[in-house]
């Protein structure tokens, strides 16, 4: 559930990461910067904003806030989501807040109030979990490097010196870009969907896809009847400081989407993530009074987080 939370504002910088591996060094170096960032960095805090509009209609806002403490982190999100059919009711408001210390996770969800449930997993000590296939993605857009020279214009990647001594990263695209670009686009979406949503595409086919409309939400619509995605335009800008670390990406892209039974419709994002706090982020251990919270029915602390219980004398 973390991971798949931190990705409403994540998986927007990873579909950007193609257009940052291009063939001049300096842009080589916000590649660099931001695989580092989310792959390899143990100390940081994250503030992310992250829209999303299919056909011109919003269907979600997220506010982010992630930080990691080594093998300690804390997730805090919150989605609205406008109400359908046009209803002039406030948006619904949901997400939830996640504690991880080590191998125990501590979840607080908005819809259930006053209560938390705790779970278990591996322990993570960077903001991305870094496996095989993960590598697999990074070479991927490594590769596109070397076709940097094939992108259209002379002013779609521009680089100037940042505000803080730093650079400034702009990428300013259209949807005549290579075929190697979108291929690109459509495994690391693939990729995305899969690990943060639970959605394999070697396990679906096209005539198992319906209307779009058909599905409980706009997210699930998507990804169970988006065959395969396509740029129309991105305008991106990235800043790296002084030190050689990303501290913020900003911008809005435009894809098209491919589906099964709706033909072509468009995805809008615009989106900001903000890095700050290099090496003096803290998460605490996780403490049910401080949040006003007790253990939810059906749920027990984990072995780590019992205390021993002194025998009674006989």
């Amino acid at each position: 559930m973390k991971k798949r939370a931190v990705s409403l504002a994540l998986i927007v910088m990873i579909l950007c990461l193609p257009f940052a591996a291009l063939a001049d060094d300096s842009l080589r170096l916000f590649f660099d910067s931001a695989t580092d960032l989310l792959l390899n960095t143990r100390n940081v805090t994250l503030n992310g904003h992250a829209e999303f509009s299919l056909d011109g209609e919003r269907f979600k806002t997220a506010e982010l806030c992630y930080v990691q403490d080594d093998t300690n982190s804390l997730l805090q999100l919150n989605l609205r989501t406008p109400r359908r059919n046009g209803s002039s009711k406030p948006d619904r408001e949901s997400g939830y807040t996640v504690i991880a210390n080590g191998e125990n996770v501590y979840v607080m969800e908005v819809i259930y109030p006053g209560v938390y449930k705790t779970g278990s997993g591996y322990a993570q000590s960077t903001v991305l979990r870094n496996t095989v296939q993960m590598h697999l993605m990074t070479d991927v857009i490594r590769m596109l490097a070397a076709q940097a020279d094939t992108l259209p214009g002379t002013d779609a990647v521009t680089v100037r010196p940042g505000a803080s001594g730093g650079k400034e990263l702009r990428i300013q695209l259209g949807e005549d870009v290579p075929d190697l670009v979108n291929t690109a686009l459509n495994l690391v979406y693939q990729f995305a969907a899969k690990r943060y949503f639970g959605m394999d595409y070697d396990q679906l086919s096209e005539w198992a896809m319906g209307p779009m409309e058909n599905a409980v939400t706009v997210m699930q619509g998507i990804l169970w009847n988006t065959k395969s995605i396509s740029l129309k335009q991105a305008d991106i800008s990235a800043v790296r400081d002084d030190a050689g670390r990303l501290e913020q990406v900003k911008g809005a892209v435009a894809l098209y989407l491919n589906t099964g039974k709706d033909g072509t419709r468009q995805l809008d994002l615009s989106f900001r993530l903000d890095a700050s706090d290099f090496g003096g982020s803290r998460v605490d251990r996780f403490d049910p009074e401080a949040y006003g919270v007790r253990l939810a029915d059906g749920y027990s602390l984990p072995e780590t987080a019992v205390e021993a219980v002194p025998e009674k004398d006989t």
